[in-house]
Parts: C-alpha cells; sequence; structure tokens
C-alpha cells in the first residue's frame, strides 16, 4: 500500500525522535502492515548514511565551522543504523512468520501435477520442492498422495484426486482445497500464524489440531477433528461453529439446518455404499439400468500423465454417511462388476488411523478366473488379507485401520468397466 505524505512526515519525524509514545506505537503497527512504509525506512536510512559519509569527509578537509543545521545528517545516520538494526529484527520475525506460506514436500506417491503461480506446469512434485503463494498441486488417481511439512513442523497431506492451492492471506497460512481429500496435524508454536483451510462450501481455523476434510466441489465438505478444536464456518451465512476432538461436523451450500459440531460415531465394521442413496459419495459415470443391473456406474477416464489414462470409479464411506468403518481381521469386499475384456483390474482402498490422521493405501489385483469371461456380470469377494500396501514403509496389512474410500480400475477404456455393487463385509463366523 502506497504511503501519504502525513505518513511519510511520520517516519521523518520518528528518525529525528520527535513522537510520543503513542505515536510510536500505532507507527511500529504501520511497519508491521505495510511493506512500503519499511521500504520507505530503508530507503531514508541508506540517504542518511551516504549524507553523513559526504559530511564526514568534507569536515577531513575543511576547518570546523560553528553551525547548527535544521537537518543533522550524523543524526539521521546513528538513528537510521539503530533503525535498521530493530526494522531488520522486526522484519526477520515478521519473515519467519511468513515462512508458512511455504511448503516443503517430504513424501510422495503416485501421480500428481505441479501448477506454479503464474500458471505454468512444473515437473511431477518430487521430495525437496518447496510449493509458495499461488502454486498449485493435484494428485491425479485415488492411489496418490503428497505430504507436506510446514516450516513449524506441521503436515498437510492431499491424498486421492484432490487440487489445492496454497493462496494469500493476512492473518492465516492458508490452503484453497477445491476438491478431494485433506489430513492435517497443525502445531503452531507462539507468534506464528495459524492455519486456515477453504473450501467450497466451508472456512476452517486453527492453531493446534489433527483433522480431515473431504470436499466435493460446491456439494458438501465432511470435517473430522480428532485432536485439537478447529472453528468452522458456513460461506453461505457466516454462521460458525468449534469442533473439538473426537467431533465432526457436515457443511453444504444449504441454510436450512443450524451448523452444529456431533461427536463421531463408534466405528462399524460393515458398510454399504448404497450407491443410489448417496451418489454424491461415488465418482464415475450413471448408466441406464438394463436387464441384467439396475445399478450401473461406468468407470471415467483420468489422465494420469503424459499419454497415460486409466478408468476408475471411487467409493467414499464419509461421503456416504456412514460411521467409521473398523477394518478387521477377516473383513472382506463384495464387489459386483462387468468388464468386457480380460485384462487385469485393480481395486485399492484408503485407509485412516483410528481416530487419527492418513495412514496409507493398499491394493490387490484382480485377474484370471477370478474375473470370469468377458462381458459377464460378476460377483467378487476380497479377503482384506489379499492387499498389499502401497508404500514399503507402511505396516504389511491394514488390519486395525478405518476404512475412507474404495476404488476400482481398469487400465484399458475396451473394458467399459461398469460397477454395481459394492459392500464391506466382516469376518464370517464359524
Amino acid at each position: 500500500m502506497a504511503l501519504n505524505q502525513e505518513q511519510q512526515g511520520r517516519l521523518l519525524r520518528h528518525l529525528n525522535g520527535e513522537l510520543s509514545s503513542g505515536e510510536t506505537t500505532d507507527l511500529n503497527q504501520l511497519l508491521k502492515e505495510n511493506a512500503e512504509a519499511r521500504s520507505f525506512l530503508r530507503g531514508v536510512a541508506e540517504q542518511a548514511v551516504v549524507v553523513a559519509d559526504v559530511e564526514r569527509l568534507a569536515q577531513q578537509r575543511e576547518p570546523a565551522k560553528v553551525v547548527r543545521p535544521v537537518f543533522n545528517p550524523v543524526k539521521w545516520a546513528v538513528a537510521a543504523t539503530i533503525i535498521l538494526i530493530l526494522a531488520g529484527s522486526f522484519l526477520f520475525s515478521f519473515q519467519s512468520a511468513d515462512r508458512g506460506l511455504r511448503a516443503e514436500v517430504v513424501a510422495t506417491h503416485g501421480p500428481n501435477q505441479h501448477l506454479a503461480s503464474d500458471g505454468v506446469t512444473l515437473p511431477a512434485l518430487m521430495p525437496g520442492v518447496m510449493l509458495k503463494i499461488g502454486d498449485k498441486l493435484r494428485t491425479l488417481s485415488s492411489r496418490s498422495w503428497v505430504n507436506l511439512k510446514l516450516n513449524d513442523g506441521s503436515h498437510v497431506i492431499l491424498s486421492g484426486r484432490s487440487s489445492m492451492r496454497l493462496i494469500h492471506d493476512e492473518n492465516h497460512r492458508a490452503f484453497l482445497l477445491r476438491y478431494g481429500n485433506l489430513w492435517a496435524t497443525i502445531n503452531t508454536p507462539e507468534g506464528v500464524r495459524p492455519v486456515s483451510i477453504l473450501t467450497e462450501t466451508a472456512r476452517l481455523k486453527t492453531t493446534n489440531a489433527q483433522f480431515d476434510v473431504e470436499t466435493k466441489f460446491e456439494e458438501i465438505s465432511v470435517i473430522n477433528v480428532n485432536k485439537g478444536s478447529v472453528s468452522t464456518e458456513r460461506l453461505s451465512d457466516a454462521s460458525q461453529v468449534d469442533v473439538g476432538a473426537d467431533q465432526q461436523t457436515i457443511i453444504t451450500m444449504s441454510q436450512r439446518k443450524a451448523l452444529t459440531a456431533l461427536r463421531q460415531p463408534e466405528p462399524v465394521n460393515y458398510w454399504n455404499c448404497g450407491m443410489l442413496s448417496c451418489p454424491e459419495a461415488v465418482h464415475g459415470r450413471w448408466l441406464k439400468s438394463n436387464e441384467e443391473n439396475d445399478v450401473r456406474l461406468r468407470a471415467m477416464p483420468l489422465l494420469i500423465g503424459e499419454n497415460k489414462t486409466i478408468h476408475a470409479t471411487n467409493f467414499s464411506v464419509r461421503s456416504s454417511g456412514s460411521p467409521p468403518v473398523m477394518i478387521e481381521k477377516g473383513s472382506r469386499f463384495s464387489i459386483r462388476l462387468t468388464s468386457k475384456t480380460t485384462d487385469p483390474l485393480y481395486i485399492g482402498i484408503t485407509t485412516k488411523k483410528r481416530r487419527g490422521g492418513f495412514f496409507g493405501k493398499y491394493t490387490e489385483k484382480l485377474e484370471g478366473d477370478l474375473l470370469g469371461q468377458a462381458g459377464e456380470t460378476r460377483k467378487i469377494n476380497i479377503s482384506i488379507s489379499d492387499f498389499a500396501p502401497l508404500d514399503k514403509s507402511l505396516s504389511s496389512s491394514p488390519v486395525g485401520t478405518e476404512l475412507t474410500d474404495i476404488w476400482v480400475v481398469s487400465q484399458m477404456e475396451s473394458a467399459e468397466l461398469e460397477v454395481h455393487h459394492v459392500e464391506f463385509l466382516p469376518r464370517e463366523a464359524h
């Protein structure tokens, strides 16, 4: 913001030590909020030092004169030096807080896309890359995730098919979650700005919390808080509610219901997607029913890299309105699907820690006799013990974690993959 004459005059009076304590307090606030003020102060200080040097050299060549000038460059030079030291300390503190607007990539898996603040597409994110204000990242498939570390040690994880941008905010370290899944563990020390997450329906703010968010464009935002507290605001009417540990809230654009925080329900060991009853929990293209299947969800093409496309469906536990679903030893999936080829299919799951953050992803390859004849609708049962971790750092088994979503993928467009039913079942009784 440009300075007016009154503000410039106040800065000059400050250099001469002519401000009251109240005026000094106001000036310090101006320096904190206005980059132009800090730049002006540095410029005056540098000029004062130059003038002082010129006068010193002149005095070495000429006899001393008894003069009382209105402007004393030596005094200004000393004051300016002090101001520069103070301003430097202030700017260091100010910039330390601002460094939270940069995020370091510490781990990635699966395809992703990095768009710079000027709109240029950059190479895929790798560990060590620093993201700054205006940068956008996208995770391109259900198996993808990117782990970001903020300067205070906090972590933000983007998972599945998601899109997020680092945005400017004077009071917060802010992220815009356009769609997808975000997991955050925030521990903000004193003097560092809080973290803010903006979705299409909500604004979230916190200094210390472990929470996750799932948002579907303009439809819904589901917020689960496991530790700490998150302040939430519904954008459609500015209503607010604080969501504490072990609580959740669901925010839509509708104002018919009061915004409330409810206790997270106890976990269950069974889940039926109920595809027609909760379409907001499903990713795919709906087809008209036929003689064989009332429910037909066609896998949609996803571009996951240069000249590389997959065809995927996805089913979200959280967006379906289900309680948390616990994965137990002996748990299994029952899926009805149709594929017009005998090419392999892949089924995967995302898991989270019990009442905690992101845990990891597991997958299983379906092929051979398991798929049956091409074009034939097939019911497939898969044990949780058949799933393998996508990352070597993960436990070999997801048992003991919570299920957050399921995906079914074909690499071939000719498969015309359709999913008709998805169910998660407890272990069979013997």
